[in-house]
């Protein structure tokens, strides 16, 4: 076992010889009381994801890394210690080693991912999120903590998906591949799973069509572009022109990548969350904030899940060619800099 162990060290430092990419190695999940195998198996799996896509990295082979804890009689149940875990990746010949906790408690989950700087020994990014303990929930908050760390955005397609969506005390039935749901008990502030496994919670729901916000965000420009742009199939309105249009958003989402291109960092950065996904419009973020203040359903279900609203987001409409618009959660309306780093949520609309 130790000429092996010796071969897979001199392998990998070998290969870095001709990768210039970052090695990552990534540990057996420190699963808390009531962390199941298989959810701390998920996160684990959902970083080595966030890794493979990520520009600049590279993933060390996970049964190699294992070998090496087992040799030096690492055990993943006791205190980590960091200057052990230093030694491990100097072994592995990996510039880092991710370390993920997990705690459960009162049906939700607690994760921690933290990237350790083998060279220094010290943890230089550090995130964690709190998620629902059911898998499409886990999946989802692993590729979120993934694109923090590494700076890369994951495909929310690849969530695991049911076989149709589920809505709280709701029966449903498929009518030309289209959900409709029936005597549905949905209301604001519950969670609703789309088809593709991408989740959201409920904000807007009226006469069979409703609006929901997802749980994940991320601060983005607007437009990515040196030389500022006018949509031309947009109408330049200002902050106190927000009427509330149903779907609006859509169009407005469509108009924007399809001049900007790569350039279109926020907006794409929502339809990439799956099919249905959009930048809402001033008037669906405005109707969003109003309907999430403190202490409203919606404010509870998303302040429970470490989801809260807070600060300012882009909304998909336009002020000029040199600004964008944006609300605050207080229901403040400005425009910005679309150069400006904001944060973003994507919108879903969907029909009962």
């Amino acid at each position: 076992m130790k000429k092996s162990l010796i071969f897979i060290v001199l392998l990998c430092l070998s290969l870095g010889l001709y990768s210039q990419d970052k090695k990552v190695a990534v540990m057996e999940t420190k699963a808390g009381q009531g962390v199941s195998a298989f959810q701390a198996n998920m996160i684990r799996g959902g970083m080595e994801t966030a890794i493979a896509n990520a520009k600049g990295y590279e993933g060390f082979d996970r049964s190699a890394f294992d070998i090496i804890m087992k040799e030096q009689n690492f055990q993943r149940s006791g205190a980590v210690d960091e200057a052990q875990i230093k030694e491990l990746g100097q072994m592995a010949g990996v510039q880092y080693v991710l370390v993920t906790e997990a705690e459960t408690e009162s049906g939700y989950l607690y994760i921690l991912a933290k990237l350790l700087d083998v060279e220094t020994g010290k943890y230089g990014k550090a995130y964690d999120k709190l998620c629902e303990s059911n898998p499409s929930a886990v999946k989802q908050a692993c590729l979120e903590l993934g694109e923090r760390l590494f700076d890369v955005t994951l495909s929310y397609h690849t969530v695991a998906t049911p076989s149709k969506p589920t809505y709280n005390n709701s029966k449903t039935k498929t009518i030309e591949e289209k959900t409709i749901v029936t005597e549905s008990n949905s209301r604001i502030g519950e969670m609703i799973v789309f088809p593709d496994g991408t989740q959201g919670i409920i904000f807007y729901l009226q006469n069979g069509r409703g609006l929901a916000i997802s749980l994940i965000e991320r601060e983005l420009k607007w437009d990515n572009n040196r030389k500022p742009e006018d949509i031309v199939s947009l109408d330049n309105i200002d902050e106190n022109n927000h009427p509330f249009i149903y779907g609006e958003g859509i169009a407005s989402t469509q108009a924007i990548i399809q001049q900007l291109g790569t350039n279109a960092e926020a907006a794409s950065w929502c339809t990439r969350m799956g099919e249905g996904w959009y930048m809402p419009s001033s008037g669906e973020l405005y109707y969003l904030m109003t309907v999430s203040k403190k202490g409203t359903a919606l404010y509870n279900k998303l302040n429970s899940l470490g989801a809260r609203l807070n600060g300012w987001y882009w909304a998909s409409t336009e002020h000029n060619k040199k600004e964008a618009m944006n609300i605050s959660d207080g229901g403040t309306v400005f425009t910005e800099d679309k150069d400006s780093e904001v944060k973003v949520r994507a919108v879903r609309a969907f029909t009962e």
